[in-house]
């Protein structure tokens, strides 16, 4: 049994789409989530991201993370993503820091005041030696390399960055040759700030009093005795201390540093997890009204963007 053109399309978009849940006037949203993994979608979301980088990220290095959306289908759409980002220990399992852009907009501070514009952007780390985290002590301590002017508006009425562009369908030449339409770069890597909370610790004093150096863990280091104010005496007083009876003075000293409290170790020991969620709408009035505009007019020209839409009825020529 043939279909007709217009028939096909629409299974085109339907399969393209399967995998993304549910529908609304062939709405699409796609998430990809990264524990420091790559992750690719052919059909909508797109990131390079390796791996490797992630392992062992140290305070101050960047991670690539390119970050667009392709259109696989027939039919033109528009594009909008959000951004998720979560810490949590590994120590403990507990969630250290949590935020989405669609939710948390207001910013705590101003260490990234180069036209950060919600919490994502912003980068400020309240007391980077109290082991405290949380969206109310303080906003990301990751960077971002956003692209500037790269074809991307943000909303702060919703949280959502929207591509400028109505995205075309996919388009075949004679030849059999697929031109896949794809947006310009949204996000292009991930630094960790160079003065991220690493928990608040205490140095601890030790000293033995035997021949030979102990090894470490051994009870023969003993720690030192502390003052009415919780602070450690002097050597000099712990050695007298020691030798006032006749016994052994110090023979060795060390000293460790412990974390005050295994709840306050910041982001020490944990897993950063970046969600990517972009969601794509057929490019007609209606259906971008019902599902960005949450069913009343969505405003896209206010905004900056620059789509021409068409009328629902006109797709189903």
């Amino acid at each position: 049994m043939k279909m007709t053109k217009k028939k096909a399309a629409l299974a085109g978009l339907l399969a393209a789409a399967a995998a993304g849940g549910t529908f609304a006037y062939f709405n699409q949203t796609l998430s990809v989530t990264n524990i420091f993994d790559t992750g690719t979608y052919d059909t909508e979301l797109v990131e390079e991201f390796k791996p490797s980088d992630g392992e062992n990220w140290e305070p101050g290095t960047s991670v690539n993370k390119d970050v667009t959306v392709r259109n696989t289908g027939s039919l033109p759409v528009v594009v909008r993503v959000k951004f998720q980002e979560k810490w949590v220990s590994k120590v403990t399992g507990n969630t250290l820091y949590e935020m989405d852009t669609t939710v948390n907009k207001d910013m705590l501070g101003a260490e990234n005041p180069q036209g950060a514009r919600n919490k994502f952007e912003n980068v400020y780390q309240g007391d980077p030696q109290d082991g405290l985290t949380g969206i109310d002590a303080d906003d990301s301590v990751v960077y971002k390399t956003m692209i500037p002017d790269g074809g991307w508006v943000y909303n702060p009425a919703d949280g959502y960055y929207y591509y400028e562009k109505v995205l075309p369908g996919a388009s075949e030449d004679a030849g059999g040759n697929q031109t896949i339409a794809e947006t310009t770069k949204l996000l292009d890597g991930v630094t960790l700030e160079e003065n991220i909370d690493m928990g608040a610790y205490r140095e601890i004093r030790y000293y033995a009093t035997t021949d030979s150096r102990p090894e470490d863990g051994s009870e023969d280091w003993v720690e030192f005795a502390t003052d009415s104010n919780a602070n450690y005496i002097s050597t000099a007083e712990m050695n007298d201390r020691l030798t006032e009876n006749g016994g052994q003075g110090i023979t060795y000293m060390k000293s460790a540093a412990n974390l005050v409290d295994p709840e306050l170790g910041g982001y020490s020991n944990a897993e950063y997890t970046l969600v990517v969620t972009a969601q794509t709408v057929q490019a007609t009035n209606q259906a971008v009204n019902t599902v960005f505009g949450d069913g009343k007019t969505f405003d896209y020209a206010a905004l900056g963007l620059d789509w021409t839409l068409t009328r629902e009825e006109e797709t189903q020529k």
